[in-house]
């Protein structure tokens, strides 16, 4: 029986190219899947598909250096998430810096996230509270947690690009969440690579096995 999980090379060739991947996380976690860009190649069209075909909360992962460098801090001091989902206070591109107006359209979130992944971006250059929720990944990654939030920062890193990524939960058209079936569904019909945060693990040991030898 063939796998309905694509190659992860292929999953990292079209992230590289500044397409869309769905990205699945364990059947015993949350068991949920996202679409995933990621910030340096993200566009109005990415967006666009992003909020109309997977419904979910759009968000914005990046290294923790990232987010120091621009100054963003935890929407909650302490947070009672079961998953802890690493919020950070929401944000807009500043229109001088980034050209948002009021930041919601699928061409202002782009903006923002896109500015986020720029080298030279800093704190000025973003309002607060905005349209785009920032996530902040474990320094370590998915050697920390296992969230769709490490795993995109991770895949950026694998791509060479700047730690950030746009990631969104894919909900079914009756409102629940899609499962395995569900995306693989998606998949299928939206032309577009479904990897799991596993195959991002084995790949990435592989790598440091291969490195060390």
């Amino acid at each position: 029986m063939a796998s309905i999980f694509s190659d992860i090379n292929k999953a990292l060739e079209t992230l590289k190219n500044g397409g869309m991947i769905i990205l699945a996380d364990n059947e015993n976690r949350e068991n949920e899947g996202d679409i995933v860009t990621l910030g340096e190649t993200i566009t109005p069209e990415t967006v666009n598909f992003m909020i109309g075909h997977a419904k979910g909360l759009l968000c914005a992962p990046m290294s923790p250096k990232v987010a120091e460098k621009l100054g963003f801090r935890m929407m909650v001091e302490h947070s009672t998430d079961p998953n802890q989902t690493p919020f950070t206070i929401s944000t807009d591109g500043e229109y001088h810096a980034t050209g948002v107006t009021t930041g919601v359209s699928a061409f202002d979130r782009a903006a923002t996230i896109k500015h986020l992944a720029t080298a030279d971006a800093k704190p000025t250059d973003f309002n607060h509270p905005g349209h785009v929720f920032p996530l902040i990944a474990k320094e370590s990654g998915l050697l920390s947690r296992d969230g769709h939030t490490e795993a995109s920062v991770d895949l950026a890193k694998l791509c060479g690009k700047a730690p950030v990524a746009a990631i969104i939960e894919v909900i079914k058209s009756d409102g629940h969440m899609a499962r395995r079936d569900d995306l693989a569904q998606d998949a299928k019909e939206w032309g577009l690579p479904l990897i799991t945060i596993d195959q991002i693990k084995t790949y990435m040991h592989e790598k440091l096995v291969a490195a060390s030898v």
